[in-house]
């Protein structure tokens, strides 16, 4: 009985594994969000940003310290300009218990303060470079999905090449027996057979190689079998070119870091000039000694402490490296507009050129449809020959083949829109 319980478990956990993946165009955006490895880094990063920040804030806190001593000592009293005549210089050793209480705060310091400010902006700038990546990964997976797709449909298409070529092979080898036909026409038919089956091996190629790397970008095993749910989206309207601008002003995380960035820089270079202005601190030391544990006194010590560095080289250096950090950031800034700007004039282009060559390639797949259909009448009646036929064939499968082309290539176009503009922001949020 257990025997066979067993043999039932495994049975079911290899019809598990057996099972292809179903994979969403969502789903695999999650999966490379969650354990791609650029998203992680991104995370990491954020994360140090966080720390740093938290260490800032907490050196402006009041810290506190607690020691208990148990020791023996013995003191030169020579060492302190004491001489007790007819005693030793040295005396004791004599046994102390102590114990301290130690606080200090600063109460204020402009420079700590403006360096916990730019550490603040420093976590903005982390967070959108967090967001900038996740951008990043969810265009590079939409475009993985889109070439699968692709090698998909295109298998489909060169599968029913294939079936409608063998058919077209038997008939020619049955109008060859039948006297009808020459052995040019089986050999022609023959070709046309070999090379959509060529045709077929190499889609399937690219199919296996852009599943490899759609695999590799989500942290899957790469030796999964893997069935794509979502089909090719339809090529969406071209926006006006005003509007997307405005768009990716308002919602590219890389403005927003770089804008963050720059403040960062800011309130670095302030925290360095204000290293030369005065400091106010308190300290405070409670002691409770003495030689036995029943004799045991209190004593403190209170005291507010105002610091101002007199002469420090290195807050010239540290100004003067604050400043060169700006002057980078404001570049920084600049180019950076300069190449959202070009990001979304460039994908509008192609945008408006794959809508464009999908209008051409759906007009030339029917036209090159109505001519096989054509051709093959006149074959079966006839009055046409096996190259009309051929070429009909040929002229067929190469609009499909532009056709498919052409919808992947504005699938593409329109997730590189999404990432020009920052509306792909949407895809990643909506598969969390």
């Amino acid at each position: 009985m257990y025997r066979a319980l067993y043999l039932c478990l495994l049975l079911s956990a290899f019809c598990l594994q057996a099972q292809p993946l179903r994979l969403s165009l969502a789903d695999a955006v999650q999966r490379a969000l969650h354990d791609g490895s650029q998203a992680q880094l991104a995370r990491s990063a954020e994360e140090r940003a966080r720390i740093s920040r938290n260490e800032a804030l907490q050196a402006l806190f009041p810290q506190a310290d607690a020691r208990l001593l148990r020791y023996s000592q013995s003191i030169n009293l020579q060492t302190f300009g004491f001489t007790i005549p007819g005693q030793p210089p040295v005396v004791g050793p004599f046994n102390v218990t102590d114990m301290q209480v130690e606080a200090a705060m600063q109460l204020f310091n402009l420079a700590a303060i403006r360096h916990y400010q730019a550490l603040s902006q420093g976590e903005s700038a982390s967070r959108y470079a967090l967001q900038r990546s996740e951008n990043d990964v969810a265009t590079a997976v939409a475009r993985l999905y889109v070439l699968t797709q692709r090698a998909s449909t295109q298998i489909a298409s060169r599968q029913s090449d294939i079936a409608l070529f063998d058919r077209l092979l038997k008939v020619a080898q049955d109008e060859f027996t039948a006297g009808t036909g020459t052995r040019l026409d089986v050999a022609q038919a023959t070709v046309q057979l070999d090379r959509a089956k060529q045709a077929l091996l190499i889609a399937q190629n690219d199919q296996r190689t852009t599943l490899l790397a759609l695999l590799n970008a989500i942290g899957e095993n790469e030796a999964s079998e893997v069935v794509l749910v979502d089909p090719l989206p339809a090529a969406p309207p071209v926006p006006p070119l005003d509007a997307a601008l405005a768009t990716a002003q308002q919602q590219r995380p890389e403005l927003k870091e770089v804008e963050a960035r720059e403040k960062e820089a800011t309130l670095s270079m302030s925290a360095a000039r204000a290293r030369r202005l005065p400091s106010l601190g308190f300290d405070f030391l409670g002691d409770y000694s003495g030689n036995h544990s029943t004799d045991l006194l209190g004593s403190r010590r209170v005291a507010a402490t105002v610091g101002m560095p007199l002469f420090r080289a290195d807050i010239n250096a540290a100004v003067a490296r604050a400043r060169a950090d700006l002057h980078d950031r404001e570049i920084e800034r600049t180019q950076r507009q300069r190449d959202v700007e070009q990001d979304v004039r460039r994908a509008v282009m192609a945008l408006e050129n794959a809508n464009a060559r999908v209008a051409v390639a759906t007009q030339s797949a029917r036209v090159a449809e109505e001519a096989l259909t054509v051709a093959q009448d006149r074959r079966q009646a006839g009055y046409g020959n096996p190259v009309e036929v051929d070429r009909a064939q040929d002229s067929y499968r190469q609009a499909r083949e532009d056709l498919i082309a052409a919808q992947a290539d504005a699938a593409a176009a329109q997730y590189d829109l999404q990432h020009a503009t920052g509306d792909i922001r949407k895809l990643v949020e909506g598969t969390r």
